[in-house]
């Protein structure tokens, strides 16, 4: 059986050839899956969720002040349930994460496990956040943990010490080598220096710092699209990271203040040119299918209390390249 086994696997000439093969080269065969989403708009094809239970309702005032009005939670079921059938009728492979109904953290009560983007899955692994704005958020990462360990997903990171680091939401691909991350009141400088080095082995070349103070994630403000095509909150996202887009190629659609606030560009991209957007953001919509891009609506006006809405609620687990930027 030895034999067999040994023979049915290609070793290296020599052994000493094994400290060059990467982790990524063996990821697959090592794990089941070719873990991997550096992209925002490459064609999606696995995502992790978490069905609301009643740990999204009922905040503690403890941050507060990023959240407008209680969910109904069966509403909020429904709706997510709405999501997660288009996704599965756009051939997207759907897991969830289960939460107990009462989950507890180092605080106290959990809250808002029902949104999986803070976890970031590069190739080879995923990057697990540590959170930065709520006390009641400290803790998810052990049912997030637990999830990726059920799925064979491995894990490269864990964000630790005193930094803090709310990863999938504050950050956007341009493509594989280019990023965005946001640094504000939910993720620290310190948290990005972590990760920087772990960013850099996938292959990641260039991270631009998008710096704020008065709103919660990146994704809350831009959205990207399509190649080189982006929607952005003009008001919030600052004239340096809007001039850096630009120097990249893109074409920016600007969001009416009204639709950001009702959280128009935390949107999906199933895949180049297709997303699904919250409903009840009419003008972006039209906007996006002028300028060819095919929209899906999905309901999240329970999530739009809590700032969150389908890429809040989606984890990316394997996603195409998708294309890369010319410049």
């Amino acid at each position: 059986m030895g034999e067999n086994l040994i023979s049915s696997h290609k070793f290296p000439d020599r052994l000493s050839l094994l400290s060059e093969v990467d982790w990524r080269d063996e990821v697959e065969k090592t794990w089941g899956r070719k873990w991997g989403a550096m992209s925002e708009i490459g064609k999606l094809k696995m995502v992790l969720v978490s069905r609301p239970t009643e740990n999204e309702v009922d905040l503690p005032d403890v941050g507060k002040e990023w959240v407008f009005g209680k969910v109904e939670l069966e509403r909020m079921q429904s709706e997510h349930d709405q999501y997660v059938e288009i996704l599965k009728s756009e051939g997207v492979e759907v897991a969830y994460m289960d939460v107990p109904p009462m989950a507890m953290g180092p605080y106290g009560r959990l809250r808002m496990l029902t949104y999986t983007h803070s976890l970031v899955v590069i190739d080879g692994g995923a990057i697990v956040s540590r959170y930065g704005l709520a006390p009641w958020r400290r803790g998810t990462e052990v049912y997030q943990q637990r999830a990726l360990a059920k799925l064979g997903c491995p894990i490269l990171y864990q964000v630790h010490g005193k930094a803090t680091f709310e990863f999938g939401g504050n950050m956007s691909w341009l493509d594989p080598k280019h990023m965005v991350i946001g640094i504000g009141p939910s993720s620290s400088l310190d948290g990005v220096e972590q990760v920087t080095p772990i960013l850099k082995q996938a292959g990641v070349e260039e991270i631009h710092l998008a710096y704020y103070s008065d709103f919660m994630h990146l994704d809350l403000v831009l959205g990207i699209a399509d190649a080189c095509l982006a929607i952005v909150d003009p008001i919030r996202l600052n004239v340096h990271t809007l001039n850096y887009l630009s120097k990249k190629g893109f074409y920016m659609l600007e969001v009416p203040d009204e639709e950001a606030r009702r959280q128009a560009l935390n949107i999906v991209t199933l895949e180049p040119g297709k997303v699904i957007i919250p409903a009840g953001s009419p003008r972006t919509a039209a906007m996006l299918r002028k300028e060819g891009v095919d929209v899906i609506d999905a309901p999240f006006t329970e999530g739009a209390k809590q700032q969150s809405a389908a890429r809040c609620s989606t984890c990316d687990m394997i996603r195409d390249k998708g294309p890369y930027l010319s410049s």
